[in-house]
C-alpha cells in the first residue's frame, strides 16, 4: 500500500473521534537545495482537532501540493501528500511527527529511471504555530544525504465536528 493511501486511511478514521474540522489552503515554501529546483506552490489539506485537556490539544492533519519543477525536463511536475499528527500547546503551538510522500510524474521514458518516479516517502518533525486563521507549519524531513526543510503556510477554517 502507497503512502497516500495510509494518509487517507488515518484522515478518515480521525473524523469519528474528532471535536473540530478544519480546511486548510496555503502555499508550499522549500529552502536550501529544493528552493532551487521546486516552484513555490499551493496546497490544500484537511485537519482535525482533539482537546486532550485544558492546555493540551491533539493534532491529526494532511495535505497534497503539486510542485511545479524548475529546471527538470523529465517530470511535468511532483505529487506531494504530507500527513502529520502531533500535540497542541495553549492552542497555538504544536509539535509533532510528519510523513511526507513524493512521487514524479514522469514524462519521458528515462524518468523511469529516476527515484522519484517510483515513489519516495520520508518521516520527519514538524512544528505547528496557529492563531486564528492563519496557520503555519513547518517541517524537517529525515532525507539522505541532508535534511529537507518545508514551511506550510496558508488559512485554516475550522467547524465544530458534527
Amino acid at each position: 500500500m502507497r503512502v497516500e493511501s495510509y494518509i487517507f486511511a488515518l484522515l478518515v478514521s480521525a473524523n469519528a473521534f474528532a471535536q473540530t474540522f478544519s480546511l486548510e489552503a496555503g502555499g508550499n515554501y522549500f529552502f536550501g537545495d529544493l528552493r532551487r529546483e521546486i516552484h513555490l506552490s499551493p496546497y490544500g489539506g484537511v485537519g482535525f482537532e482533539y482537546g486532550l485537556s485544558e492546555w493540551h490539544s491533539g493534532y491529526i492533519q494532511g495535505s497534497y501540493s503539486y510542485l511545479f519543477l524548475k529546471k527538470n525536463e523529465d517530470f511535468h511536475g511532483l505529487h506531494q501528500f504530507v500527513g502529520r499528527a502531533g500535540v497542541g500547546f495553549f492552542e497555538y503551538f504544536g509539535v509533532g511527527v510528519s510523513l511526507a510522500g513524493v512521487r514524479g510524474r514522469d514524462k519521458t521514458s528515462q524518468a523511469k529511471n529516476y527515484m522519484l518516479a517510483s515513489s519516495e516517502s520520508e518521516f520527519g518533525w514538524d512544528f505547528r504555530f496557529k492563531i486564528w486563521y492563519l496557520v503555519l507549519y513547518y517541517d524537517i524531513i529525515w532525507t539522505a544525504p541532508k535534511n529537507s526543510h518545508l514551511l506550510q503556510l496558508g488559512a485554516s477554517f475550522s467547524t465544530p465536528n458534527l
